[in-house]
């Protein structure tokens, strides 16, 4: 069994792979990991839940964007897994060819996203990542990480909205019923969901146009599922991206040895 970890800035997303496929995934909060033994605890019982117990860990990969708890998360997973984790950009490269102009300043989930979206569906690639940010991610036909875009994503929005104004409420993310609201909350939810597929798509044209000319779009990430109807250039919708590209990562390591 191999085990993939997306730590983001919202969420720790856990993968379980068997045959090269996701059999079973979770998610825990990232500020779990502020506790070492809460983290453990929470883990395990994620785990009992949702396949009952482990066997055969060949190896626990992990992407991170959270540095500060990223020594927790080693001895987490390792208490855990019983495997000492592999973490993208301090024990392994992603193999590919980095364009970004301070390349040490791309994150690592935007660079194996696109090292994933390279093996599934080739060069020529516009990556979008619908998680606490919003990261497009362009891969050159010549299978090279050019570099991107990065925009609030809807929850960063949806929280700005609510803490910035005196009387805007909290709304909970869903599908809008109507473009024009005729109330307060579906005002809000329109505007969220309407103009967050907008902004992409009006990206995505400008990219088409011109730089990316005849790319195709793949979208991941936690909010895509909302903002898909209403886009209109997604070619392909690929669940946990991130977590497919540790385990290819992986895979091309063992090829090596």
């Amino acid at each position: 069994m191999f085990i993939g970890v997306d730590i983001g800035n919202t969420n720790v997303t856990i993968g379980l792979f068997n045959d090269g496929v996701v059999s079973h995934f979770f998610k825990v909060e990232t500020l779990l990991l502020k506790s070492k033994n809460r983290a453990v605890s929470g883990i395990r019982k994620k785990i009992c839940a949702t396949i009952g117990h482990l066997k055969d860990v060949e190896a626990v990969y992990v992407c991170s964007v959270v540095p500060s708890v990223n020594k927790n998360a080693v001895y987490v997973l390792k208490k855990v897994f019983g495997q000492d984790p592999c973490v993208v950009g301090e024990h392994v490269t992603v193999p590919l060819m980095n364009r970004y102009r301070i390349p040490s300043q791309v994150g690592q989930d935007r660079l194996v996203n696109a090292y994933a979206a390279s093996k599934l569906y080739g060069p020529g690639l516009i990556i979008i990542d619908f998680g606490t940010a919003i990261t497009f991610d362009i891969l050159s036909k010549k299978y090279e990480y050019l570099g991107g875009l990065i925009t609030p994503g809807l929850k960063m929005v949806q929280d700005g909205l609510h803490k910035k104004t005196a009387l805007l409420p909290y709304v909970e993310l869903a599908r809008p019923i109507e473009i024009i609201g005729r109330d307060t909350v579906a005002s809000i939810r329109a505007g969220l969901i309407y103009g967050t597929a907008s902004l992409c798509d009006g990206i995505i044209e400008k990219l088409l146009k011109k730089e990316c000319k005849g790319f195709r779009v793949v979208a991941t990430g936690g909010d895509v599922a909302l903002i898909k109807p209403y886009s209109s250039h997604f070619s392909v919708i690929e669940d946990h991206l991130i977590l497919k590209g540790l385990y290819l990562i992986f895979s091309s390591q063992k090829l090596k040895k």
